[in-house]
């Protein structure tokens, strides 16, 4: 292979820097160091000659791995692998620069496999492995380890170590992704979804769940079926939201969120993981046995009407119909809630109104297109019980039969 000027003084340093090494590290360090070297002849002419000057007189407490990690947090990617490689060539014992340089030439040969041959995904793997044996209990080594087997197709070795991740560090939800990433090359899709699971379990909006299920659809089916199995949300609604009226409310919303998040759970999808039921209005205090309160809100075609009892407990009638004029048919039903008993909906029905006033007033005229004339004659069947008629006035009944 022919070597550029920025190899041959990349290689003097290693020369310079490896001479006291063990066999085995010397080898590491001239694989390495070729890599370096393949790597630095894709930038252009001179720049890669201008980084090892920059190494060569680096003041003390700077290295490669410092010179990476800036370049990385401004995703030069390609260059911070060069600095993390130059720094491990020097250095074969220093773990963190192994690792990365391993990690960052792994995800360059993922995103580009024409421009970073596999060829230097062995070299990423050799420095893996050796970071893995210097920390053999480090989590994120042993993911480099897995995903560097995993991009030159080693299902096996690739599963093995990500395993091992996972159980070094059981709450990282990217380690279960990449475990299911593998689990899913080596066929075996039952163990992919249950790994995933359990990272939509830990980070359920998180990126790294978000990126793994759209790469893995084939394990769609299983997937559901694990998270049907693990979904368990529960806002606790009835220990965080107060015990007043207001907090008795603020529970009924606070249980419906839960059984909406509960269903985007199952479904696979991101959903909140909690709540927060802190009050908006004043406490008044304990509740008073018997004393009652309430609220109604109408727009046109649509009415509600809640009312909260001193028990904590809320009652719900919520009405639905197009306002048309004298003539207005609507749909009704009852919803009830209980501390103890949770919500229930009943007395599903309908009926019609006629209109007895004519709408010269304002009030008149605003209340009729609420669909609530001031006075009217109701036809109203719920359920399965008797169709009843009766006169009301402002929705309140006068005469009934």
């Amino acid at each position: 292979m022919r070597r550029s000027i920025a190899g041959f003084v990349t290689g003097i340093l290693v020369i310079m820097t490896t001479s006291g090494l063990p066999a085995a590290a010397q080898g590491l360090a001239e694989t390495l160091s070729e890599t370096v070297t393949s790597l630095g002849e894709t930038f252009p002419a001179g720049e890669a000659k201008g980084f090892a000057e920059v190494l060569d007189n680096a003041p003390d407490g700077v290295s490669g791995d410092t010179l990476g990690h800036l370049l990385y947090a401004r995703r030069q990617f390609d260059k911070a692998a060069w600095f993390f490689g130059a720094d491990a060539a020097r250095d074969p014992t220093d773990p963190a620069s192994l690792n990365n340089f391993a990690a960052l030439l792994v995800e360059l040969h993922l995103h580009d496999p024409e421009a970073y041959p596999a060829d230097w995904v062995e070299a990423a793997r050799m420095a893996a492995q050796e970071a893995s044996a210097l920390r053999p209990q480090e989590a994120a080594y042993r993911n480099t380890l897995g995903l560097a087997a995993l991009a030159l197709g080693d299902t096996t070795a690739a599963t093995k170590d990500l395993l091992l991740a996972t159980a070094f560090a059981p709450g990282e939800p990217l380690y279960l992704t990449n475990l299911a990433r593998a689990l899913d090359a080596a066929g075996i899709p039952g163990a992919a979804a249950a790994a995933l699971a359990k990272a939509h379990a830990l980070e359920p909006n998180g990126l790294p769940v978000l990126t793994a299920v759209a790469q893995l659809p084939d394990i769609g089916a299983p997937y559901r079926d694990e998270l049907a199995k693990s979904c368990n949300v529960n806002f606790r609604c009835q220990e965080i939201c107060p015990k007043s009226i207001i907090g008795g409310l603020m529970s009924v919303t606070c249980e419906m969120e839960n059984a909406s998040a509960q269903m985007a759970c199952e479904a696979g999808e991101p959903y909140p993981t909690s709540y927060d039921c802190a009050e908006d209005f004043p406490d008044y205090g304990i509740m008073i046995p018997g004393l009652n309160a309430g609220f109604s809100i109408g727009v046109p075609g649509f009415s509600a009407h809640v009312k909260v009892n001193g028990d904590g407990s809320v009652d719900v009638r919520v009405e639905a119909g197009p306002s048309l004029g004298p003539v207005t048919p609507y749909l009704t039903g009852d919803g009830h809630f209980s501390p103890t008993h949770g919500a229930s909906f009943d007395n599903f029905g309908g009926g019609v109104r006629l209109g007895l006033t004519p709408g010269g007033s304002a009030a008149g005229g605003l209340a009729s297109g609420l669909g609530h004339p001031p006075a009217h004659i109701e036809m109203e069947q719920k359920g399965d019980g008797p169709a009843t008629i009766g006169l009301e006035t402002y929705n309140a009944g006068l005469l009934s039969f």
